[in-house]
């Protein structure tokens, strides 16, 4: 990597269409810009290599985009989104217990730090409930347990891949009755740009498992309610998802994601997310 100084240094894991956009889209406001993997990163840390003005965080891993971000900003280089903003996003948990806190609609979740407590929470919550690791991306491990011999056969498998429990705490979540979708909104600094569905027959619609893209109107309601998010998390780039009940009708946050994929989705729903995502990033940089 030159040692020349950079506007914006873009840290990642691996080079996605999403990049690839968003690199574009601050050049061609004359942003200057580079990609950073995890080892480019040790000059400016280390402070052999002039700081960029700005580094924005899209790693794919949970792990390395919190530890990066960290580092960053003790090194004094602001980061987007905030080490803390990324702790939250990436600990479905911790989303749960910031929604609570701040009185922020989201379907009531249990902490369970053994299978026991598991059962306890799925008594507590009734059937159907979802059960789902805090940590983790794309729908993976997220199971609903529709009665006893359902959560039999989950406690069973998870004993036999995690025998001393490390995998331990879950959460425990009301079950919503969807109505054929969720949403997801994309939210750059404060600002709700694009709301979409993502429709699916499974019970889960995430577009890694197949649901289809169509465009939302982004109503009052889910404005305020991803307002009410970033005034807690602080500005950023969010994709929040959203979910309706289709027997009370209200809506409510199911969680906050603070690396949203957006290449397929922006073609589908025709909004340019890396051009609004580099305005905000042009604007804003710090010095």
């Amino acid at each position: 990597m030159s040692r020349e100084a950079a506007d914006v240094l873009l840290s990642l894991t691996m080079l996605r269409p999403e990049e690839r956009l968003l690199l574009d889209a601050l050049r061609s406001r004359g942003v200057t810009v580079r990609t950073a993997l995890p080892p480019d990163l040790a000059g400016v840390l280390s402070g052999q290599e002039a700081a960029p003005r700005l580094v924005v965080l899209r790693n794919l891993s949970h792990r390395e985009a919190i530890g990066t971000a960290r580092r960053l900003e003790q090194a004094g280089v602001p980061t987007f989104n905030s080490a803390a903003a990324i702790e939250v996003c990436n600990d479905k948990g911790l989303q749960a217990l910031m929604l609570a806190r701040h009185g922020i609609a989201h379907p009531r979740s249990l902490h369970a730090f053994t299978h026991d407590q598991v059962r306890e929470a799925v008594e507590e919550l009734g059937w159907p409930s979802v059960v789902k690791p805090v940590s983790g991306s794309w729908g993976r491990g997220v199971v609903r347990l529709v009665d006893e011999e359902c959560l039999d056969v989950w406690t069973g498998a998870r004993e036999s891949v995690d025998a001393t429990g490390k995998l331990f705490p879950v959460l425990v979540q009301q079950y919503v009755e969807k109505p054929g979708h969720d949403l997801r909104v994309v939210v750059v600094g404060r600002e709700p740009v694009v709301a979409f569905r993502r429709v699916s027959e499974d019970w889960r619609t995430n577009t890694h498992l197949g649901a289809q893209v169509e465009r939302a109107e982004l109503t009052e309601e889910m404005a305020k309610l991803c307002l009410a998010v970033v005034d807690q998390l602080g500005e950023g780039f969010y994709g929040v998802d959203l979910i309706e009940d289709r027997e009370t009708g209200e809506t409510a946050v199911l969680e906050v994601n603070a690396n949203p994929e957006f290449a397929k989705s922006s073609a589908l729903h025709g909004v340019d997310v890396a051009g609004r995502l580099a305005d905000h990033l042009a604007a804003s940089l710090p010095g």
